[in-house]
C-alpha cells in the first residue's frame, strides 16, 4: 500500500510541475518565472523523496522487526532488505534527475548571461561617441578671460612699437655716426700729414744748416 502511495505522490508532484510550466507558457510569463516554478517544483520534489526515504526506513525496519517472528528469519530479512534496496535505488535515480536538470538549468543560464553580455557590450561598440562635454564657465570666468585677453593683445600691440621704434632710431642714428667717424677719419689724416711736412722742412733746414742728425735716434714714428 505505502508504496503504491509513494508513486501516486511522485506523480502529483512532477504533474504540478508539468501543469506550471504549461500555465506560465500559456500566460506569457517570462523566464525568470518560469525558472522560480520549475525551482519551486523541484523543491516540492526534494521534500518527498526525503519523506519517502524516511518512510522506507521505518518500513524497513518493521518489516525486519516482523521477520522475526517468522519460521524463515533469514529468507525474510533478506527479501525485506532486496526490497528496500530498490526502493532506495529507484529515489536516488529521481534525485540525481532532478541534479541533472537543476545543473543544466544552472548551465544554460550562465550561457544566456555571457551571450546578453557579448550582445550588450557589440551595441555598446556601435553606438556613436558622443562629443566630450565643455565644462560649464560661468560669467565672471568668462570675463576674467576676456580681460586677460586684452591685456594680452595690448602688450603684443607694445612690443611691436617698441621693436618698430628702436630700429627707426638705429636707422635714424647709423649716417650721423657715419659722418662723425669719416670726419674724424679725415682730421686724423690731415693732422698726420701736417706733421710729415713739418718734418720734413725741418730736415731741410737742419741740412741748409749743417746740422748732423743725431746717430742712434729713431725716426718719428707715423700714424
Amino acid at each position: 500500500m505505502k508504496p503504491r502511495f509513494f508513486a501516486l505522490a511522485r506523480c502529483a508532484s512532477w504533474c504540478v510541475l508539468l501543469y506550471a510550466g504549461a500555465v506560465l507558457a500559456q500566460t506569457g510569463a517570462g523566464e525568470p518565472a518560469q525558472q522560480a516554478a520549475r525551482e519551486q517544483a523541484r523543491e516540492q520534489e526534494y521534500r518527498r523523496i526525503a519523506q519517502e526515504r524516511a518512510a522506507l526506513v521505518q518500513q524497513r525496519l518493521a518489516a525486519e522487526k516482523a521477520c522475526y517472528q517468522r519460521f524463515a528469519v533469514n529468507d525474510c530479512l533478506a527479501a525485506v532488505r532486496a526490497d528496500d534496496r530498490q526502493a532506495q535505488t529507484r529515489l536516488r535515480l529521481q534525485e540525481q534527475a532532478l541534479h541533472d536538470e537543476e545543473r543544466e538549468e544552472k548551465t544554460a543560464a550562465r550561457l544566456r548571461s555571457v551571450q546578453d553580455k557579448q550582445q550588450q557590450a557589440q551595441e555598446r561598440a556601435a553606438e556613436p561617441v558622443p562629443p566630450p562635454r565643455q565644462p560649464s564657465v560661468s560669467a565672471q570666468e568668462r570675463s576674467e578671460r576676456a580681460t586677460q585677453a586684452q591685456e594680452r593683445a595690448a602688450q603684443q600691440r607694445q612690443h611691436v612699437q617698441d621693436k618698430a621704434a628702436a630700429q627707426a632710431e638705429r636707422a635714424a642714428s647709423t649716417p650721423a655716426q657715419e659722418s662723425q667717424a669719416r670726419k674724424a677719419y679725415e682730421d686724423k689724416q690731415q693732422q698726420a700729414q701736417e706733421r710729415r711736412e713739418k718734418r720734413e722742412r725741418q730736415r731741410a733746414a737742419d741740412a741748409a744748416a749743417g746740422v748732423q742728425p743725431v746717430p742712434g735716434l729713431p725716426e718719428p714714428s707715423q700714424p
